[in-house]
């Protein structure tokens, strides 16, 4: 069985405040071929982003997701087939009343068992200063939608950098949340996004992987054959059999 994980695309509800990026076109080509080489594929949450309304709240949360979702109905309907299972993230949380998506996905096949969460269980911002972080975001909407762009860019790629620099690694915390999972989930690897930088742990319980992001653009995710037991972090579109 083969399967791809991907994450963070950060839809939003309205241009100002989208970080997608892509040609949908282009997109639904590269969804074609994880298709076509994969079995099924796993959103890895912070599919869409949820909290740039004008006040944070369920309600109106839920209100930007759907916005969201409508404004790439295509994208949208292919995401609710058979192939593919919604894992939400911190910045689309609403989704799991809204649009049924889960926390967590287990899956085994073949004798190789995989954990997929999105991982900002494990951010230590998100759990140590939870509406401050909450806030961050909800303020870098309010510069993006007076037209600031580029500043909400600058700000978000420099969260990015130093939350890399300072919890990567295999005695970070997201490595350290992952061998905890390992152990007692009781699976040989755990893939998770949020980060929006892919990487590989070989640790001492399996493997420890990051999708990275397709946000701004970009293309990335994890495969996993488990058949042959392994699991890549990868970029661009996937070859064609």
């Amino acid at each position: 069985m083969k399967v791809a994980a991907i994450s963070d695309f950060h839809i939003g509800s309205t241009e100002q405040t989208d970080c997608f990026r892509h040609d949908i076109d282009a997109f639904h080509s590269f969804l074609d071929a994880l298709e076509e080489t994969h079995d099924s594929i796993v959103l890895l949450g912070d599919i869409f982003q949820s909290e740039y309304g004008a006040w944070l709240g369920s309600q109106t949360e839920t209100q930007q997701l759907e916005a969201a979702q409508r404004r790439v109905p295509g994208l949208w309907e292919r995401f609710q087939g058979q192939r593919y299972t919604y894992v939400h993230g911190n910045h689309d949380a609403v989704a799991a009343k809204a649009s049924r998506a889960k926390t967590s996905l287990r899956v085994a096949s073949d004798g190789f068992a995989v954990y997929f969460i999105h991982g900002h269980q494990f951010d230590p911002l998100q759990v140590k200063a939870y509406p401050l972080a909450r806030a961050s975001t909800w303020f870098t909407g309010r510069v993006r939608r007076v037209g600031l762009a580029p500043v909400a860019d600058w700000l978000e790629a420099k969260d990015v950098s130093i939350k890399h620099r300072k919890f990567q690694g295999t005695t970070g915390p997201y490595a350290q949340g992952a061998s905890d999972l390992l152990r007692s989930q009781k699976v040989d690897a755990v893939i998770m996004g949020h980060t929006h930088v892919p990487q590989h742990c070989e640790l001492a319980a399996g493997v420890y992987a990051n999708t990275g992001t397709c946000s701004h653009g970009s293309l990335m995710y994890v495969s996993i054959d488990t058949v042959a037991r392994t699991v890549e972090c990868l970029r661009g579109r996937p070859e064609r059999p």
